[in-house]
């Protein structure tokens, strides 16, 4: 994680920039919006709560922040269907991690969030996508957004559900802890939910 290659964007692209282009991708899709900007705030706060520095922080919340700028290619009757998707159109939306990573790829400076991009739904146990990726073989920062990306779906409003208590919320994460998650990671991301939002967690 201090390889400077992998910081890089610290230096070289402005935050404001990064900020103002994803409202732009976004603009269409408020939900992908709010959505973007809870991972990011909750990337950066369990990046503080694993001890990470402050160039590693500002990265998490980049990816963070960036992680969905590919479903804008995803067709709005696909991404935003109420019921479960056909496996049809299931393919057409594992295809927003690439494309998102081909979008933040034109951006100088910005190849260091493109693993953690392209890679936030690959799964503990290898079973996720795009390439089966199992354990400490995911980029930390994926293993980390996959954990964030899941909690703030779980717990924010659709326009076809409402949104569910954090306590349900957090049984799942740990639930899935060494089979979707990073077990460790799980623990970390509890203790962090814990301080920054007080919940009592058994």
């Amino acid at each position: 994680m201090r390889d400077n290659q992998q910081l890089s964007i610290i230096n070289t692209v402005n935050m404001e920039a990064i900020e103002e282009f994803c409202h732009q991708i976004y603009y269409c899709d408020p939900y992908t919006l709010m959505h973007a900007e809870h991972v990011a705030e909750l990337m950066s706060g369990l990046a503080a709560e694993m001890g990470m520095s402050s160039d590693e922080i500002s990265l998490a919340f980049i990816v963070g922040l960036v992680h969905d700028v590919g479903k804008i290619k995803t067709p709005s009757d696909i991404l935003t269907k109420p019921g479960k998707l056909t496996d049809e159109e299931y393919e057409v939306m594992r295809k927003h991690a690439h494309q998102g990573a081909e979008i933040i790829g034109r951006i100088e400076g910005a190849q260091a969030v493109l693993p953690s991009m392209l890679h936030h739904h690959e799964r503990y146990d290898g079973k996720g996508y795009p390439d089966g990726l199992a354990g400490e073989n995911i980029p930390l920062l994926s293993r980390m957004l996959a954990i964030c990306d899941s909690f703030d779906a779980m717990t924010t409003g659709r326009c076809y559900r409402g949104p569910v208590d954090l306590g349900p919320c957090i049984e799942e994460v740990k639930l899935c802890a060494g089979t979707q998650f990073d077990p460790e990671l799980c623990q970390l991301f509890v203790a962090f939910l814990q301080s920054r939002f007080g919940v009592a967690v058994e």
